[in-house]
Order: structure tokens, then sequence, then C-alpha cells
């Protein structure tokens, strides 16, 4: 189960690189003698958390617009995925930080029970 703010996500939402991510950071420069100088520190948050549907993830509006409004408030949220908590924040410096598309292309008014796919969400995880 995949939820955020207990507000439940479609489970077909994948975490983008939960693995690839190391909190472990350095520069290197080279020193007026000719040395390399290393700087590495172990970063406490900030880890991107990005979910991506892949066209797995659908929802009705009623529910992107659930979830599109926890973004008007810029506060610490809990994200549970698939039994493991984190606090998160949305990566509110990525224009495309929630992405939801409509399934079938309409013309008419739109429903709250009209099908969407869910593309992306975009958080950082944060230590609050």
């Amino acid at each position: 189960m995949i939820s955020l703010n207990a507000i439940e996500l479609p489970s077909g939402l994948r975490w983008q690189s939960d693995f690839n991510y190391c909190p472990i950071k350095q520069e290197s420069k080279t020193s007026i003698t000719g040395r390399v100088i290393l700087n590495r520190g172990k970063m406490f948050d900030g880890r991107p958390v990005v979910l991506v549907g892949n066209g797995n993830a659908w929802l009705t509006l009623a529910e992107v617009k659930t979830i599109s409004s926890l973004r008007l408030t810029p506060a610490v949220m809990e994200l549970n995925y698939h039994g493991t908590t984190y606090n998160v924040r949305w990566d509110y410096g990525d224009e495309s930080h929630f992405v939801a598309t409509p399934l079938f292309d309409k013309s008419d008014a739109e429903n709250d029970g009209d099908q969407y796919t869910l593309e992306t969400i975009k958080l950082i995880e944060v230590l609050e």
C-alpha cells in the first residue's frame, strides 16, 4: 500500500531510483600545488522521492483534486511506501512535481468520476 498523508495512492506507482540514491556526496578540486582535495559528507535529508505510474496508476478526477490540494500547504507530509514511512515535502523546485493526465481525451465537461493516469509525484525526504 502507498499513501500520502493517509490518502491512498494507486498501487501501480513505483519509486524511481529508490536504490540508486547515496547520501554520501563528494566534491573534488585541485589545489595550487596540483594535489586533489576531496571533501565528503553525508546528507541528512534531501533524498529525492520520485513516484512514477508508467501507465499503471489510475485514479479518478476527484482523487486527483484531493492529492493536488495537498500542494497548497507547504508542510511536512507522511509517505507510507509499502510499510515504510518517510517524512516528505513536495519538490516545488520542479514544475512537474505532480502530473496526472486524463485517460480519455474528452471535449465535454469533466466529472469527478473521470479516469486519470497518475504519471509523476516528486517529493523530497526531510528529517522533521
